[in-house]
């Protein structure tokens, strides 16, 4: 678990260039926010480390919205949480630091309300950055994904 949440930091800190990019960014946040709930990866990793990071990958999703990286976005400022849908998946991250950009885009006409899938990710996570390393490096196809996800949803 270890070599994979190094990795993980990594895919963090690249540059969106397309949708893969923000699927393993989302799957990658998804694994750390995991990780950090247990005891062996509390010391390495932080909330101030995590929350920056996914609210810094929202700025950028709500400034390129018409790029089409995410499906779906929507912050919902009563559970302070906000919700990015990419392939179909369902992300979800509680108190991330709200930004101005994200202030904006809440309080904005972009901003529609969506029902939470009720799909937890991060007793997956593991198995969702995997895919979406397979994804990234071309192995698995994005009309894949939702096959994927079920098949890996299903044997949890």
């Amino acid at each position: 678990m270890k070599a994979l949440i190094d990795e993980a930091k990594q895919y963090i800190q690249r540059e969106v260039e397309r949708k893969n990019d923000v699927f393993i960014k989302l799957c990658s946040l998804n694994l750390l926010n995991a990780a950090i709930k247990d005891k062996e990866y509390k010391k390495e990793l932080s909330y101030g480390y995590i929350k920056p990071r996914v609210s810094r990958l929202v700025n950028f999703l709500t400034s390129h919205f018409e790029n089409g990286y995410a499906d779906e976005l929507y912050y919902d400022s009563q559970q302070h949480c906000m919700y990015i849908r990419c392939y179909g998946i369902q992300f979800s991250f509680h108190n991330i630091t709200v930004t101005e950009d994200i202030s904006a885009f809440a309080n904005s006409e972009l901003n529609n309300p969506v029902e939470w899938d009720g799909i937890r990710l991060q007793p997956i996570s593991k198995d969702l950055f995997l895919l979406a390393k397979d994804v990234h490096s071309g192995n698995i196809e994005v009309n894949q994904i939702n096959e994927v996800f079920k098949h890996i949803i299903k044997d949890k």
